[in-house]
């Protein structure tokens, strides 16, 4: 059966693109999702994704981690101004890791690499199956000591490179403030309370066999020499068990639905699980350094290709995901426009989502402004 929001004839270019999408090869599964305030404008699915798919979301745990990280704060168990080396054991021969705030790694100027092959140096435990616990924690605590001994390539707060690494800390950083496992905790302070039922890290060992078609795969992994359906896509987070606060994550439309609700609801003061300051603080670019598009959980539309078009709002904020995923936030207007693929399907080096994604956006943000 169609539904209302399926059936808007606004969004018919938004919707033909997406097919288009799967008709060029920019993905073979997809589902867009378009909302206003609480209503839910449009929805559609492509490819073989069903709306209530389940996609490995990459990055987009990171404004997940940092939804986290606020909630904690709120709670007193954490700052943003705080420093990491209170909390984390630096093992760097670089003095300047001492001066790494909370607020450096959310907003990705603390200095840190972007990436490294840090799977290299652990083993990586059969997520397939779940997390095996000796596995996961080997793998977890090697990486983690890798990251903690490295030098930075400039002093915290001067400079902005977007950092895995840096939120991985953050990730390690939470579990030693919460005491627990991340995934636990996610899920008891953002996730559970939101009502995001289906969003989770390590998705096989939590559904049936029957339920497996939910899955969207992301394609096959030179490292594992397996294809990946439920199984993380990032090989450093597999390596750590799947569960990181860089990557991990799975989701549905649906389920980023109401995480992006929360963020407009708390901007008014209205959140479930944030207080408006942490709101504001998520979505307000960082005023150091200069010029820097992040904030503290989110990216900004950078001109002039912006991935969120170029009508996007200029108080938009947003996230992409390696694995072809991406939400974007207006704020102001309360409008949230969720995208999920799996363009990796065809391989890392397939770039088409990167031209179709824009013209996408920008398809729906006419209709909206209309």
């Amino acid at each position: 059966m169609t539904s209302a929001a399926e059936e808007n004839p606004r969004f018919r270019e938004a919707s033909d693109l997406l097919e288009e999408g799967v008709r060029e090869g920019a993905y073979a599964a997809a589902v867009l999702r378009i909302a206003l305030g609480d209503e839910v404008l449009f929805e559609r699915s492509a490819g073989y994704a069903r709306t209530a798919s389940l996609f490995d979301i990459a990055s987009l745990t990171k404004p997940l981690t940092a939804a986290l990280f606020f909630v904690l704060s709120q709670e007193g168990h954490l700052s943003p101004d705080g420093f990491v080396s209170e909390v984390l054991p630096f093992t760097s021969a670089d003095r300047r890791v001492r001066e790494i705030r909370f607020s450096h790694l959310l907003s990705h100027t603390s200095g840190l690499p972007s990436w490294l092959p840090l799977y290299e140096k652990a083993s990586a435990p059969d997520t397939a199956k779940g997390r095996p616990p000796s596995a996961a924690a080997e793998g977890h605590d090697r990486i983690l000591a890798e990251v903690l001994s490295l030098p930075l390539s400039h002093d915290p707060g001067t400079g902005w490179e977007y950092s895995d690494l840096g939120y991985m800390l953050l990730g390690r950083a939470i579990e030693a403030a919460g005491f627990g496992s991340l995934d636990r905790i996610l899920a008891s302070r953002v996730t559970g309370p939101l009502g995001m039922r289906d969003t989770r890290y390590l998705p096989l060992a939590a559904i049936s066999e029957c339920e497996t078609g939910q899955l969207i795969p992301t394609g096959w992994s030179e490292v594992r020499r397996r294809d990946k359906a439920g199984e993380v896509d990032d090989e450093n987070a597999a390596a750590m068990g799947g569960v990181s606060g860089h990557a991990g994550l799975f989701s549905t439309g649906g389920d980023l639905f109401l995480f992006s609700r929360e963020i407009v609801r708390a901007r008014k003061g209205e959140g479930r699980v944030l207080s408006r300051p942490s709101a504001a603080r998520m979505t307000t670019p960082v005023a150091l350094p200069p010029g820097c598009p992040r904030t503290m959980g989110f990216d900004t539309p950078t001109p002039p290709r912006s991935q969120a078009g170029e009508r996007a709002p200029a108080a938009a904020v947003g996230h992409l995901g390696y694995t072809g995923c991406s939400v974007w936030i207006d704020p102001d207007r309360g409008t949230s426009v969720i995208l999920l693929t799996n363009r990796v399907v065809f391989g890392k080096d397939n770039r088409k989502l990167s031209e179709l994604r824009p013209r996408i956006h920008d398809a729906v943000w006419r209709e909206i402004a209309g």
